[in-house]
């Protein structure tokens, strides 16, 4: 019988190392606080490591793999690790991204509670031998509005505990239904403007991308309720802590409650002077039932993947792109910042992603149809998916896990071929249909190998995805352009290049490729321009 060797480097709860032990093949070997020379001499002799966040697995570990087949993290996190290295070298990098979602879940009550009540405050002045009650008024959460920013795995199950204490919930989640808010009792508004505007407190369950950070400013604080109570229990960055501290400071935010920051440990943080601030250090994942949870998972999913059986929560696939004909590599890359254009210019909430290919280059016999299961997905529509949904999640999709996430959040994934589309051969199409909108894009391939989109919606272009761009619609008149050009030269934002397609008299699209990002200052004067319908600043 083959034997496998599973290298465990952090503690990890015992409950996952004998799901290990019991598959009769698998040796495990426990070497907590390894140091990183050490375990670079003796990685290579493991089919398996198991970290957690005590262990970094960079690039330098991963030169010699040896036989090394799969890196797991016990817990969701994988900063810690070197993915594309890994999937470079073949490795599957996988985490447990749910084992410790009610642990997070119950942090955020707690953290609720305390700030509303000033729990915290109040325990230790009576430990200093004080007794004053008036000092703690708090506030009550019956009959309150609690704002939820992402209604996903965490935000779901906020929604369902807060409303045991009788407060009305609503949410902001840009990529879910509202069937499924509607299943939790929850009202799921368009904009987080109209959240802010209404909640009495917010909590915060989003991950940190690009989008989110600094998503709380002094504007958003300031279009809140007098009073309000904030809680980020999921990542540091997603609240200005300098503004934070403002509205703390003159009373505009009641308080606050707060479980990660910017960087961690929050040494010479202000914020830490404020009474009306209550903190942990990043233990959302710490009960034992989380910790139980994410070794059962991470265990379970390493004996499937050495057994040869599925497994869902790898955050990349070795080899789907190397096996593809180098030619087809290249659509591949640009099916993925296609779908990356259409989830940065599409508005609303996705019912149906569609992905064609056209053309005897894709040989490939795959009918027009709907499939059930993720597993039947070919790799275009696999990347597009990935590429769409990483946009705004960015909660670890991968190749592998991009198809669940599109299921859980139901939406339509069809797949067709074509021999022609719209006078084009060999051509990618991405379709997405959303409760407002119908968008597609197309691209290709040109002789020199380099992929190009050539169709956005009724609009011929020629776009290299590749950059910043400022992408805008407005009504086709003259000055436009001009303006536009105005504004980013007085701001020194250098154009490399401009690419503009029109019906004439009806409506213009462009793609000014800069130099840089574009302040959100700037792209509010440029979407106050006459006859400007929409301004977006896109990322490839």
């Amino acid at each position: 019988m083959k034997k496998f060797k599973v290298l465990i480097t952090d503690h990890i709860a015992e409950e996952g190392i004998k799901i290990l032990l019991d598959s009769k093949d698998i040796e495990v070997e426990e070497k907590p606080g390894i140091s990183h020379e050490e375990l670079k001499k003796i990685i290579g002799n493991y089919d398996a490591i198991i970290t957690r966040s005590g262990t970094t697995i960079t690039s330098d570990l991963l030169e010699n793999p040896g036989k090394l087949k799969i890196i797991g993290r016990a817990g969701v996190g994988l900063d810690n690790v070197d993915i594309e290295t890994a999937s470079k070298k073949g490795i599957i990098v996988m985490n447990a991204p749910t084992g410790n979602t009610l642990a997070a879940t119950e942090l955020t009550m707690g953290m609720m509670l305390a700030a509303a009540r000033k729990i915290p405050a109040a325990h230790i002045s009576l430990k200093n031998g004080e007794w004053n009650r008036k000092k703690f008024m708090g506030i009550q959460l019956f009959n309150k509005t609690l704002g939820i920013v992402g209604l996903g795995r965490i935000g779901s199950n906020v929604a369902i505990r807060a409303k045991s204490f009788g407060m009305k919930i609503v949410a902001y989640d840009p990529y879910i239904k509202k069937s499924k808010a509607e299943s939790l009792g929850v009202t799921l508004l368009d904009n987080l403007e109209d959240l802010l505007k209404i909640s009495d407190v917010i909590t915060f369950h989003t991950p940190l991308t690009k989008e989110t950070k600094n998503m709380i400013t002094k504007k958003e604080i300031d279009m809140m309720k007098d009073g309000v109570i904030l809680v980020n229990c999921a990542r540091g960055g997603i609240i200005n802590e300098n503004d934070l501290y403002d509205a703390l400071k003159s009373g505009k935010v009641f308080s606050a409650a707060i479980d990660v920051f910017e960087k961690e440990p929050p040494k010479d943080n202000k914020l830490l002077e404020l009474d009306n601030l209550f903190v942990t250090p990043h233990i959302g994942a710490n009960t034992e039932e989380g910790q139980k949870g994410v070794a059962v998972i991470i265990a379970e999913q390493i004996v499937n993947a050495l057994h040869g059986k599925s497994y869902i929560n790898a955050v990349n696939i070795p080899f789907m792109k190397s096996q593809l004909p180098e030619d087809l590599q290249i659509y591949f890359e640009l099916i993925e910042k296609i779908s990356k254009l259409a989830a940065q210019t599409v508005k609303g909430r996705p019912d149906e992603i569609k992905v064609t290919l056209v053309g005897k280059r894709f040989e490939d016999d795959i009918c027009e149809r709907t499939f059930d299961t993720p597993f039947s997905y070919q790799p275009f529509t696999i990347a597009a998916i990935k590429g769409f949904l990483e946009v705004r999640l960015q909660e670890s999709v991968s190749y592998i896990n991009a198809p669940y996430f599109a299921k859980d959040r139901k939406i339509n994934i069809i797949e067709s071929k074509q021999e022609t589309y719209d006078k084009y051969n060999d051509l990618l199409v991405f379709e997405v249909k959303t409760d407002k909108e119908h968008r597609i894009i197309a691209g290709t391939v040109f002789n020199n190998n380099e992929g190009r989109i050539i169709l956005f919606d009724n609009f011929r272009l020629d776009i290299i995805p590749e950059g910043t761009f400022l992408y805008f619609r407005n009504i086709d008149r003259p000055g436009v352009i001009g303006k536009v050009g105005t504004i980013l030269g007085e701001n020194n934002i250098n154009i490399a290049g401009f690419e503009l397609a029109r019906q004439k008299g009806g409506e213009a699209i462009a793609f000014v490729s800069v130099d840089n990002e574009i302040p959100d200052s700037v792209l509010d004067k440029i979407k106050k321009i006459d006859g400007m319908l929409e301004v977006n600043l896109v990322e490839l």
